[in-house]
């Protein structure tokens, strides 16, 4: 039986001895970093010979061609750690067969040993070195100094092996951990836009129970105060003692109409979408002032219109969490709001004269922290909580440059 090299022109019938070599390689598999392969090509198998029992007992695989066919039929077949090729060959030379094994894309990296039996001019040197080869020995071999240089391919194949191996297991993390941020993305993406729309469900829930306040129990309270205000009329008009009762009643009717008014404007700000996020909070602080008893002004040095009034029930949501705060954790008595604007920068600070953060550090964060620092971070700006300069807490919320959604006049 023959066989054919493909890929060559002209291909010559392998011998039989190549036969034998070529299907010792089918027996054999491809190489691997523990079996490392090596080609030894020589037309003359007492060369072969000697090359090999210099490298056996290293444990390599060694693969014989004794023609230029038979190697690049090896080379179609198999990888290697390196060529051993005589350059004085028979039909195809070793600098012919070198320049067409660079040609492949698979055998272009091997590194190839040219061994010759005659010295070499200084230009047949560089051809040599120019169609690939890293290294010329001359016949009679130095066994050691032969054995020591391929020892040296072999280890560098093996560190490549290793390498690719490891770049191949470093590119596969790599995609797993792109799928796996991608996913991540995707999930706070999700839960960002579910917390926004429970935030916007909430203030709508809000304005809604703000809205029935103000037009159902506030408007009831009134005109069971009317009615009380008839009864007293007619108690007195009798001089019956029992007016004393009454007229107590209708104090607890406008106290109680006065809360109610006061938690529907804080449900549901109404003048915060028709005369602006200014008007709103001095609705507040005179708001807190009147229920609560205490000191709440507000401090505006400059005329500041937010446009958008998502950017303004925001703000305006914040301040209400941080007075608050102020008044039941702090136990402030004066509270005072700033708010200043400008070139679309916006700032918003409350500062209370309260017992402050222990030790200067907001140690518990409980619902109303998390829900501002939400509402600050849905409009891209900073929300910061600190001890005063003279005690109590400073609670500041910046938008700076940059947010196309409010502007200042």
């Amino acid at each position: 039986m023959q066989f054919m090299l493909r890929g060559v022109e002209n291909p010559v019938p392998l011998a039989a001895g190549e036969e034998a070599v070529v299907a010792d390689m089918d027996q054999a598999g491809p190489c691997t970093l523990d079996t490392v392969s090596i080609l030894l090509v020589d037309d003359d198998a007492r060369n072969l010979d000697v090359l090999e029992s210099i490298l056996k007992p290293s444990g390599h695989r060694l693969v014989r061609a004794e023609t230029a066919n038979a190697a690049l039929m090896a080379l179609i077949r198999d990888d290697f750690a390196c060529i051993v090729l005589d350059i004085q060959m028979p039909g195809m030379n070793g600098i012919e067969l070198a320049r067409l094994i660079k040609t492949r894309k698979r055998s272009q990296h091997i590194p190839i040993i040219f061994l010759t039996a005659y010295f070499l001019e200084e230009k047949d040197v560089l051809q040599g070195y120019g169609v690939g080869a890293v290294d010329y020995l001359t016949k009679p071999l130095n066994s050691k100094i032969f054995k020591s240089k391929v020892d040296v391919f072999v280890e560098l194949f093996r560190a490549t092996g290793a390498l690719t191996t490891a770049n191949s297991a470093l590119e596969q993390r790599t995609f797993e951990l792109a799928e796996t941020n991608k996913q991540l993305l995707n999930e706070i993406r999700e839960r960002r836009e579910l917390e926004s729309l429970v935030l916007n469900i909430s203030e709508r829930e809000q304005q809604r129970i703000g809205q029935d306040l103000h037009d159902g129990l506030c408007q009831q309270l009134t005109g069971i105060k009317f009615k009380n205000g008839l009864l007293e009329q007619k108690l007195s008009e009798r001089g019956l003692p029992e007016i004393r009762d009454v007229q107590e009643i209708e104090k607890l009717l406008s106290e109680a109409i006065e809360q109610a008014r006061s938690l529907a404007l804080g449900l549901n700000p109404v003048r915060l979408e028709s005369e602006g996020l200014v008007t709103a909070l001095h609705e507040l602080a005179a708001s807190v002032a009147d229920f609560f008893g205490i000191e709440c002004v507000c401090s505006f040095p400059n005329s500041v219109t937010i446009c958008d009034h998502a950017v303004a029930i925001h703000f305006y949501r914040i301040a209400q969490e941080a007075i608050t705060n102020a008044i039941k954790h702090g136990k402030a008595k004066k509270i005072q709001l700033q708010l200043t604007g400008r070139d679309g920068d916006f700032q918003l600070s409350v500062q209370d004269n309260g017992i402050g953060l222990p030790g200067g550090q907001l140690k518990h964060k409980g619902m109303g922290m998390h829900i501002m620092n939400y509402r600050a971070r849905t409009l891209g700006a900073a929300l910061s909580v600190q001890s005063g300069e003279v005690g109590g807490t400073v609670v500041t919320c910046s938008l700076w440059r940059g947010n196309e959604r409010a502007r200042a006049d």
